[in-house]
């Protein structure tokens, strides 16, 4: 049993979503980053019952969100497969390279900020988690969210050490850990999975490829002495838990 935390599933088909299923998977929650993505995201979700949507406006288009926006993230929550606010966060490191990624641009971390605390609020207004993308310094969006009073939140991508991830799971947090940062091995990182307690642990790819969850589970495993399926039947009910599902 696999679950998708966190992936970007484009126009998915659902003979594609059939397929994961078949692979195991039992739930795939597939991110906005925009408004257009948004409504891609339930539009797919649509089409197999694994998959659910969630909607928000990542940090590198913080500047793009307005009232219109939000009323239309309304709108969106409405439907049945729409359960979470992500991909919301801050990023003051910089772009990473996605080929769903737009133009380069700036933007205020200000902006950033503003963005995140409307999209949090809309979350905790609607009664749903947040999936939240944490690429700023220190522990400044730690604060942000112990004061939001939103009911669930996943930090995406987790790559931080053991002590912020304590703090996390001290606020009931779930931490959701991807390929890429277990890939790349940072013993920080490695040190705060094997603390981190599986109650608390999802698994992500950020990607349109949900099979590579395997490789987290087989990796966050061998990390904490356990079986590759115990770390996704763990994890797929974390999330569950964490959705409502």
């Amino acid at each position: 049993m696999f679950s998708e935390s966190h992936c970007h599933l484009g126009d998915m088909s659902r003979e594609d979503l059939e397929r994961a299923e078949k692979a195991g998977f039992k739930v795939l929650l597939t991110a906005g980053i925009d408004l257009p993505s948004s409504e891609l995201a339930v539009e797919t979700a649509r089409r197999h019952p694994i998959a659910y949507a969630s909607v928000g406006v990542h940090p590198w288009y913080a500047d793009e969100y307005s009232e219109a926006v939000e009323a239309r993230f309304r709108e969106l929550a409405g439907e049945e497969v729409c359960v979470a606010i992500s991909e919301v966060g801050l990023d003051f490191v910089g772009r990473m390279t996605h080929d769903w990624v737009r133009e380069d641009r700036y933007i205020d971390p200000k902006v950033q900020r503003r963005t995140l605390e409307a999209q949090l609020a809309l979350a905790r207004e609607l009664g749903m988690p947040a999936v939240v993308h944490d690429r700023a310094p220190g522990e400044e969006i730690l604060g942000i969210l112990e004061k939001s009073g939103v009911g669930g939140v996943a930090i995406h991508g987790f790559s931080k050490d053991a002590e912020y991830a304590r703090r996390c799971v001290d606020n009931g947090f779930y931490l959701s850990l991807g390929l890429r940062p277990l890939r790349a091995g940072e013993p920080r990182l490695l040190e705060a999975v094997k603390a981190i307690p599986l109650e608390h642990i999802l698994t992500e790819t950020d990607s349109r490829e949900p099979e590579g969850v395997k490789e987290v589970c087989r990796r966050v495993a061998e990390l904490k002495g356990l079986s590759m399926e115990e770390v996704g039947r763990v994890a797929t009910e974390n999330l569950v838990r964490l959705l409502g599902l």
